[in-house]
């Protein structure tokens, strides 16, 4: 059973090493995006040159919208987002064990949530609009929420998973300290 597990959680991480590597290459867009963009709107009008390109606003807020999504779910994989969990750490063992739970049993519930009316958006209002300027369809936008809740809800069961199989005190398992 464990070595199934293992295994399973090594294909995981492959699968969170290239979403690393996409996030990384959104962020690079972005950068060079937001660049064109400043260049474009204030060096080249102070130079005389009105030329616009109001397609750089909108494809950074897209791949932004993506960026967040995906940065989430590969954050849920060893609990690297933001929390207040000192009061988890400061109840007696198995009450705030039990607490941390809990904590992503809501999780969790809210990560089907995004997987579902994420799939509404995608379906319902993505199909019937187009983004102003570049004239794509919404719903290459829209599929970031029921994409990353997904990968959320993987990436939290995973987490749990683990901190069971190793007999890790799920309160202290993972965070930045926790990396291998």
């Amino acid at each position: 059973m464990k070595a199934a597990v293992r295994s399973t959680l090594a294909l995981l991480e492959r699968l969170n090493t290239a979403v690393y590597y996409l996030i990384g290459a959104i962020l690079a867009l972005i950068s060079v995006v937001v660049l064109g963009q400043v260049l474009v709107r204030f060096v080249l009008t102070h130079l005389g040159l009105n030329i616009s390109a109001p397609w750089t606003e909108e494809l950074a807020r897209f791949l932004l919208v993506w960026l967040i999504f995906l940065g989430a779910a590969v954050g849920c994989r060893r609990m690297q987002l933001i929390s207040l969990d000192f009061v988890l750490k400061a109840l007696p063992g198995l009450i705030g064990q039990a607490a941390r739970y809990i904590a992503l049993g809501l999780c969790l519930y809210l990560f089907v949530l995004l997987v579902i009316y994420g799939h509404q958006f995608v379906r319902i209002i993505g199909a019937s609009e187009l983004s102003p300027v570049m004239q794509i369809s919404k719903s290459w936008v829209y599929w970031a929420m029921p994409v990353g809740g997904a990968l959320m809800i993987i990436n939290t069961l995973a987490f749990i998973v683990e901190a069971i199989v190793d007999g890790k005190d799920i309160r202290s398992a993972g965070g930045i300290a926790d990396t291998d």
